[in-house]
């Protein structure tokens, strides 16, 4: 478990943690701009990278952090949970909501000193996955836009702090700051893509219950 509890992006080779996360923003990006339109796409992606995560946390426990039983139980389990999302369609409707609503009110209330704040996060998060089954469209819509922007951000921040302007970042905007300005950016890409999706073009016939 100590391996997986130390390990860092840092610990990549210098040439793939780039890759890495040039390939989050490009995710970030599609979540962002196109998530209603590839709706199934990203219900059976969403559910990939929720139990691959929990896979892999789990393997990481079990195997006192041993990186390749990880990465084949993150990976399996990813690929269990993006089967079971995309045939129970409601479920990952669900999930896609739970999971804009829970990234929206984390990045808005992170921080925060008060006791009641992790219970508010996951109030509202499982108050926008209940929204998503009643308000598909509307829902899918900004919550793909919650989701991809939240990628496009922090991946597009990691990268920002790799190159050798990063040092401004911290020389020039104390942590609150830093903090808002990463909000405000947030906020920006997902109404960009929210709008994006909503006055883009009809949708791509996803508002059929399966």
């Amino acid at each position: 478990m100590n391996a997986l509890s130390t390990w860092k992006l840092e610990d990549l080779p210098p040439d793939q943690a780039p890759v890495a996360l040039a390939i989050a923003v490009l995710v970030g990006l599609l979540y962002a701009f196109l998530g209603y339109r590839l709706l199934k796409f990203f219900i059976g992606f969403t559910g990939f990278l929720i139990a691959g995560a929990v896979a892999t946390l789990l393997a990481g426990w079990l195997s006192a952090g041993h990186m390749i039983a990880m990465a084949a139980c993150g990976l399996l389990g990813g690929l269990c949970g993006a089967m079971a999302l995309f045939f129970l369609y409601k479920t990952g409707i669900f999930a896609i909501g739970f999971l804009g609503a829970f990234l929206a009110a984390f990045s808005l209330l992170q921080g925060r000193p008060e006791t009641w704040i992790p219970w508010a996060i996951i109030g509202l998060a499982l108050a926008g996955g209940l929204l998503a089954l009643f308000l598909e469209r509307a829902a899918m819509t900004l919550a793909t836009a919650a989701i991809g922007s939240w990628l496009v951000t922090n991946a597009a921040l990691l990268l920002f702090l790799q190159s050798n302007s990063a040092a401004l970042w911290n020389e020039k905007l104390t942590a609150q700051q830093q903090s808002w300005t990463l909000i405000a950016l947030w906020g920006l890409v997902a109404c960009l893509g929210a709008g994006v999706q909503f006055f883009g073009g009809p949708g791509s016939g996803n508002d059929e219950e399966e």
